[in-house]
């Protein structure tokens, strides 16, 4: 499709017939104009995954260097490398590091150029590119490239070689060593261009097809596959729109499809793993919230299944790169801090987890596997006394399968005199997760009753059964709980195991309810299920960390009383201000992942089988439990 600008020339004095002069450009298999979001079904839907669906779960990140302007790549191999601008310089800078657990182990930084807006990509064969624009006075809008190999630590560069002008440069590599990469052109233009190259990494350097427009935006970011498949997203004012496209490397074209708007934001970041799955990461448009997103491909249909955004960090200049297990992502620091910062996440299948594990820990029992968490699960719909803010469907589809539920007599969720969402409303959330057939064990623990009686217990036992009653777990062979296998357990599809603490379930006796109790109760004997469960009461970290670290490594099993079995140790990854409780949460979250790829079993060779956190998504607790599975 052609679009062509007509200039008029008209003289002051002397009208002449008016003459049209052509300057046309071919915007490659593109349509009349890019396709407005007015235009578009695209959801802003909340910050979740689809149920069943493979997702990323950031989470909150950790810095690791100072500078701006950063960009990310990794192989299957999981090692990674940086590039970045310095803060206050042009100069360029590079990092090498390894994902270990969901962390990432970084080297030191090392100077390799100068210039500004680096971008980089690594194949499996240790072969890398890096593009960047020159800081050259003269001449502000040339773009160059390097070839290196790593080797260790370290990349052995090739020559800096000038192959285009433009700005914002990104590029990707396959391990065929096609490179693909896109820009935006010189000056105040808007046009995305595209170019193809064949890498010899012998020689490193780069034989580039010529430069082809295909779009117009700005921030544009590509990703390739081994097999030619090409993703791009770039910003068009404020709306994000992505192409999926086919490489032809003789040519060295792109057959792309239509641009699709997917969601709103600002400066976004794609990566593509070998299976077909895209990850991205933006920025909010107008404020400096972080979100990432991940799709499956459809080739012949050139689309991206999308997720809906979901917040994970706050900052600016955020980028991704993704392998088929693990993605990372690296970003500036928000207006209100410095440095740079970056964060991992598994890619898999949160809301399956335990099931797509049963080889591995179905034949253990709950004392043998650790699951993630929710404190104050119900806490989401407020502002005072809030430590969620997804509901129990969505902390249920984010992997969560142990919950704190703080009942009152009426009908609400509380803590303390603060009043959450109704009963219903939470029974429901879990009603509607386990009809869609998930083969999931989720517990379910009410306790710390607000002005209740044996009527409103009663009352509650009947909501739950009504609501919940062909999914409640039954004991039918009466094995103590803390004896009874995950496969046990799941006998029959997914089960949900009522606990409730107090006398109420003793004097209330109900099919499918069962009796829970602290490990320090005078009665522990009296629980079906016993847990350690000894919150540290600080609101300093480092306080937290060593009591309840300390504390795990006391732990042998048995309750108080010295003879009842203990069946599971609770690891309250919490501080307890009287409000405020994200602020509160940040610091422990952030490092969860890294404080927990060093637990060992203890002493009596116990593990923590419950990560016990605020707002869990940020904190990666489900990506840690997973490999902590997998480890013990």
């Amino acid at each position: 499709m052609k679009h062509c600008i007509h200039y008029f020339s008209l003289s002051m004095k002397i009208i002449f017939v008016a003459i049209f002069l052509f300057s046309c450009e071919t915007f490659e298999n593109s349509t009349p104009s890019i396709v407005s979001s007015e235009g578009e079904n695209f959801s802003l839907a909340p910050s979740v995954a689809p149920s069943g669906y493979k997702d990323v779960q950031f989470g909150l990140a950790l810095q690791y260097d100072n500078g701006a302007v950063t960009d990310v790549a990794v192989d299957k191999y999981e090692r990674v490398i940086e590039v970045h601008k310095s803060q206050t310089y042009n100069t360029l800078w590079y990092r090498t590091g390894n994902i270990r657990e969901n962390t990432i182990s970084w080297t030191g930084s090392k100077q390799y150029d100068n210039g500004k807006e680096p971008s980089v990509a690594m194949n499996d064969k240790a072969v890398v590119i890096e593009v960047h624009r020159t800081n050259n006075f003269f001449y502000p809008n040339d773009l160059y490239y390097h070839v290196g190999i790593l080797n260790g630590s370290s990349v052995s560069w090739g020559s800096s070689r000038k192959y285009d002008t433009g700005s914002t440069p990104s590029v990707a590599v396959n391990n065929n060593n096609i490179a693909v990469e896109v820009h935006r052109g010189s000056g105040s233009s808007n046009r995305l261009y595209y170019r193809v190259g064949k890498v010899n990494s012998s020689n490193k350097t780069i034989s580039w097809g010529s430069s082809v427009l295909y779009d117009t935006g700005e921030s544009p970011s590509v990703a390739i596959d081994d097999n030619g498949l090409a993703i791009e997203v770039h910003d068009g004012s404020g709306t994000l729109y992505y192409r999926v496209g086919k490489v032809n490397e003789g040519s060295k074209r792109i057959d792309w499809g239509p641009s699709r708007a997917y969601t709103t934001g600002s400066l976004p970041s794609v990566s593509l793993t070998a299976g077909g799955m895209a990850v991205e990461v933006h920025k909010a448009s107008s404020i400096d919230k972080l979100y990432s997103m991940a799709g499956k491909v459809n080739e012949g249909g050139r689309t991206i299944a999308f997720s809906a955004s979901q917040y994970f960090d706050k900052g600016d200049n955020p980028s991704v790169a993704a392998k088929e297990n693990y993605a990372i992502q690296t970003h500036d620091a928000s207006e209100l801090a410095t440095g740079l910062w970056a964060s991992s996440s598994l890619i898999t299948d949160h809301a399956n987890w335990m099931y797509n594990m049963m080889g591995t820990i179905g034949h253990k029992t709950l004392g043998e596997i650790v699951m993630p968490g929710s404190h104050d699960a119900g806490m989401y719909p407020t502002s005072l006394g809030q430590t969620q803010d997804h509901n129990l469907y969505q902390q249920l589809t984010g992997g969560v399968r142990y919950f704190d539920l703080r009942p009152g007599s009426d009908g609400n969720i509380h803590h303390g005199i603060i009043t959450g969402p109704p009963v219903d409303e939470v029974l429901n959330d879990v009603r509607k997760y386990m009809a869609e057939g998930h083969q999931e064990l989720v517990i379910l623990k009410f306790s710390h009753y607000d002005e209740f009686n044996d009527n409103a217990y009663v009352e509650l036992v009947n909501k739950i059964q009504n609501k919940l009653g062909s999914y409640l777990f039954r004991n039918e062979n009466n094995a103590r709980l803390g004896e009874i296998s995950l496969s046990g357990f799941l006998k029959g599809g997914g089960k949900v195991l009522i606990l409730c603490s107090g006398n109420y379930p003793i004097n209330n006796a109900a099919e499918g309810i069962y009796t829970y109790r602290d490990w320090n109760n005078g009665d522990a004997y009296k629980g079906d299920l016993v847990v350690f469960d000894r919150y540290s009461n600080t609101t300093d970290y480092g306080t937290m960390r060593n009591d309840q670290l300390n504390k795990f490594n006391a732990y042998n099993g048995i309750a108080a009383d010295g003879n009842t079995p203990s069946d599971m140790f609770l690891l309250s990854w919490t501080l307890t201000p009287i409000t405020d409780v994200w602020s509160y949460s940040t610091e422990p979250n952030r490092v969860l992942s890294h404080e927990m790829k060093n637990i060992q079993a203890n002493g009596s060779g116990k593990i923590p089988n419950i990560l016990y956190v605020d707002y869990y998504q940020y904190a990666r607790v489900t990506d840690a439990c997973i490999l902590m599975n997998e480890r013990f």
